[in-house]
């Protein structure tokens, strides 16, 4: 049974937990490239994980952002939106507009709905930011986080987050990208060249945009940080770059799925500002049909009871 009685920020921080996140430097803590995760619990056959990722999944989709989807669901008691919403996020699982055609379909699995599931389990990893442990000289906390895309094929950073540094009281942006490719190495690839762009500076206007609107969400009259996100200058060594792919192998050539991460952002001031995890499973497939047909039982579940009653 789906959890709907938590908001998502309560379902993210369970799932961070449970994931049992550690870290390490790669190569090494002498001269590091960068900072490499690893989920010691993640177990893509778990039932509590399942729900937990089906949860979560069902809640954004159903734009229950600050509450949870009960509480929504009690602020809008209309029966005619409860069953478009039901509709339409049971369609978005099963790729009805799709069936028809095996190819078209087997494209939409891959290319929407999986992404959108991994896209939601890179932003559980952003509580990484948080492990003074792994950021240190830095105490990062959280400040505001852009919404989840609900869908995969919405243009724009995949992750996007405002983050704190309480030892010296400054601002840092982060930017995500989840990856998941039938070769990782080319979701890898395509990411690092997506930060290369951002660390170069050309897209600064695509960020600004997306950082205002982020700093909007928290920021106080006394403190403007709209208007410095609007400095160039004051961020170009403040950007924290987050990436979460999944892949196969826990032994990857040369010894990094990442390592050409440094490479690719010659401007980051710290290795810790580079962060990565590689969630290895032999493919997340069973994993994202598990967590799919969990939300699609929960609301044909509910439809039955609602034309019985």
């Amino acid at each position: 049974m789906l959890d709907l009685n938590k908001t998502v920020g309560e379902l993210v921080t369970e799932l961070y937990v449970l994931w049992d996140v550690k870290h390490k430097n790669w190569p090494d803590s002498i001269n590091p490239s960068h900072l490499e995760f690893e989920l010691k619990n993640f177990d893509s056959e778990s039932e509590k994980q399942i729900l937990l990722v089906a949860s979560l999944c069902f809640t954004v989709k159903s734009g229950a952002w600050q509450t949870s989807y009960s509480a929504l669901k009690r602020m809008l008691p209309d029966q005619e939106f409860e069953d478009t919403t039901l509709e339409e996020i049971k369609n978005y699982f099963t790729g009805k507009e799709y069936t028809e055609d095996k190819h078209t379909f087997d494209e939409y699995i891959r290319n929407q709905r999986n992404p959108f599931i991994l896209e939601l389990m890179s932003h559980v990893m952003l509580h990484s930011i948080e492990n003074i442990h792994a950021c240190n000289p830095f105490n990062f906390t959280l400040q505001g986080i852009h919404y989840m895309h609900l869908s995969s094929k919405k243009q724009g950073l995949d992750l996007a987050a405002i983050a704190k540094d309480t030892i010296n009281n400054e601002y840092y942006l982060v930017i995500g990208e989840s990856k998941n490719r039938k070769k990782p190495a080319e979701g890898t690839l395509e990411a690092l060249s997506a930060f290369n762009k951002f660390d170069s500076g050309s897209h600064w206007p695509d960020i600004r945009q997306v950082m205002r609107t982020v700093a909007n969400s928290f920021e106080t009259p006394d403190d403007k940080i709209s208007t410095k996100i609007s400095q160039h200058i004051l961020w170009k060594k403040k950007i924290i770059y987050r990436l979460t792919i999944e892949h196969r192998s826990n032994k990857p050539k040369l010894g990094s799925q990442f390592r050409d991460f440094k490479t690719n952002t010659p401007n980051v001031a710290y290795a810790q500002f580079r962060q990565c995890e590689a969630i290895s499973t032999a493919r997340l497939d069973n994993f994202y049909n598990a967590v799919s047909e969990k939300i699609i039982k929960f609301i044909k579940e509910k439809e039955q009871k609602t034309y019985v009653g």
